[in-house]
């Protein structure tokens, strides 16, 4: 099962999205960006299992939500 979820600001974006690889591991791809540029960024992370990788999106939501401005989660 897929993890995927998308925050979103008027001007900025960030992605997290748990996934197995070819290999079987549980990675956490991290992309952000500019929604008024074409100024990008991306990060994987590779995780124990899928726990822990819903537990990383958990966090990552926590953080969007206390920037300022904050983020809205899109899906």
């Amino acid at each position: 099962m897929v993890a995927r979820a998308r925050w979103e600001t008027v001007q900025r974006w960030y992605e997290a999205e748990l996934v197995r690889d070819l290999l079987g591991d549980w990675v956490l791809m991290r992309r952000w960006g500019s929604k008024t540029s074409r100024q990008h960024g991306e990060l994987a992370h590779l995780v124990a299992g899928e726990a822990e990788g819903r537990q990383f999106i958990d966090r990552i939501h926590l953080v969007r939500l206390r920037r300022k401005p904050a983020y809205w989660q899109v899906y």
